[in-house]
């Protein structure tokens, strides 16, 4: 994944919706964590940006991506769906938000 394609606030919008896959089943799994801290330091997110990150609503996070072109897109829902898939489950719930974004 090349961060450079995204701007922060498609960053931001991405990490948001990650964090809501995440904890979408109710079980944060390690490796979902994992994965999410590699997309924070792929992205160079700090703690301070966490906090912006977490006023991100999901209509606000929807909106924004909606502005990316379809390759971007594509990525993005590869990335969403790999989280989905980090804790050997993909819960219907993890997928009705990646639906509802792509």
């Amino acid at each position: 994944m090349n961060p450079k394609k995204y701007s922060k606030t498609e960053q931001f919008a991405i990490v948001s919706i990650l964090i809501l896959i995440m904890e979408a089943d109710g079980v944060i799994d390690p490796n979902e964590e994992e994965f999410l801290n590699r997309i924070l330091s792929t992205f160079k997110i700090t703690e301070p940006e966490l906090e912006i990150i977490s006023s991100y609503s999901f209509s606000q996070c929807r909106e924004i991506l909606s502005g990316m072109g379809a390759d971007e897109l594509l990525d993005v829902k590869s990335i969403f769906t790999e989280m989905a898939k980090c804790d050997g489950y993909t819960d219907p719930r993890e997928l009705e938000i990646i639906n509802r974004i792509v």
